[in-house]
């Protein structure tokens, strides 16, 4: 079976679109034909785009869109068709359309919403909440806050690498310069010192002329490992990969601590259950932590404190602790749960600046270090010819 999105015009002229999922191309083709659709475009899309993640930037877009239209006074029905028709992703355009399709044979938001793989499965869970409240209007707006804190939480943390990737692309253009056009210069200077050649400018010569002489096989090697990055960014996202990078370790636990925290006030102050809560939130963090946190739930859920609970396995700081334990007293934790956003916020904060004032000199450092080394390599040899001359 193909899978595809469809937009053309009726009768009426009115733009209409759609999504269906039919063996082949020729029978969608007829499909649109016997509903009266004409000039219309057919988008396939494959079944691993249908099920890749909405990408943040695009959630975001889509709560903007659906929180504003629902504040006017537009029913949902037509917010996705209005939605739908702004929307340049074909995968993403497919699962508004089958959203809103479902809503017109009969079944809730949340349903519709939990049914597309691609989008967050705590969005559809939380809009089940809100919609069994009353309160989906007000849901949308709380919706909205978490995940464009998300965002801004991720590209400032993309801002810290911007500089060190200028730095870096300055130096492999330099770099490729002087073993493209400045070696291959001295070369026949430096094959007069023989065996007493200087031992880096030897490694830069060998390098020149490997260059030189097997292009095509660097220019594979480079285009791969472009090829390499972008799948690991697609598959893994940025916020795995940040993991790896040396000191953006803590200041990636911090972020996640703050989206768990700022995930349990928002469910909780929506009426969530506490169990229910944790449930979804632990789907913010993988490895080792969710496994950490499936036991404070555990704990919890066979009668020990929440504060207590947290303390055995979570790895909160002493200070979010103590304001779980000050208010589970007054049975409020979606306030507890607010205090540790700013607490962490805060503690985001001065990491964030930590970074950026180690990340310049340290760049500036390594710079001039490999400039040095160019520059040694390159005159060096000229010195000791000097010195016979």
């Amino acid at each position: 079976m193909a899978y595809y999105f469809w937009h053309g015009l009726d009768f009426q002229g009115s733009r209409v679109s759609g999504a269906f999922k039919v063996p082949k191309r020729i029978d969608a083709i007829k499909k649109l034909r016997k509903k009266g659709i004409f000039r219309s475009r057919l988008h396939e899309i494959s079944p691993y785009r249908l099920k890749s993640p909405v990408p943040l930037t695009q959630l975001v877009s889509i709560l903007i869109q659906l929180e504003r239209l629902h504040k006017s006074g537009f029913p949902l029905n037509r917010s996705l068709k209005f939605i739908v028709s702004e929307t340049s992703d074909p995968p993403l355009a497919y699962a508004l359309c089958k959203i809103r399709q479902d809503l017109q044979q009969g079944h809730s938001f949340s349903q519709a919403w939990l049914s597309q793989t691609a989008l967050p499965e705590m969005v559809g869970r939380m809009l089940g909440v809100f919609e069994s409240s009353g309160k989906l209007k007000e849901g949308l707006g709380h919706l909205l806050k978490f995940y464009e804190s998300e965002l801004q939480l991720r590209n400032e943390q993309i801002k810290l690498i911007h500089y060190p990737i200028i730095l870096g692309s300055f130096f492999l253009v330099l770099g490729s310069g002087l073993l493209l056009f400045v070696i291959p210069m001295f070369k026949s200077l430096y094959h007069r010192l023989g065996p007493e050649l200087f031992w880096l400018t030897r490694m830069l010569v060998k390098l020149s002329d490997s260059l030189l002489e097997q292009p095509l096989i660097w220019l594979s090697a480079m285009l791969l490992t472009g090829t390499g990055l972008i799948f690991l960014f697609r598959n893994l996202g940025w916020e795995k990969i940040r993991s790896w990078i040396p000191g953006f370790g803590q200041l990636d636990f911090l972020s996640r601590m703050l989206l768990y925290s700022r995930s349990m006030e928002l469910q909780l102050k929506s009426g969530v259950l506490l169990n229910d809560a944790l449930v979804q939130a632990e789907h913010l963090f993988s490895g080792s932590q969710q496994k950490k946190l499936k036991k404070v739930r555990k704990d919890i859920t066979s009668g020990v404190s929440v504060s207590e609970a947290f303390n055995r396995h979570s790895g909160f700081p002493e200070p979010v602790l103590k304001q779980l334990s000050m208010v589970q007293s007054v049975d409020d934790l979606g306030t507890g749960f607010e205090k540790n956003v700013q607490y962490y916020e805060e503690s985001i904060t001065r990491n964030t600046a930590k970074l950026n004032a180690m990340i310049e000199p340290l760049m500036m450092v390594f710079l001039a270090g490999m400039v040095l080394i160019f520059l040694l390599a390159l005159y060096l040899p000229l010195f000791q010819l000097g010195e016979w001359i």
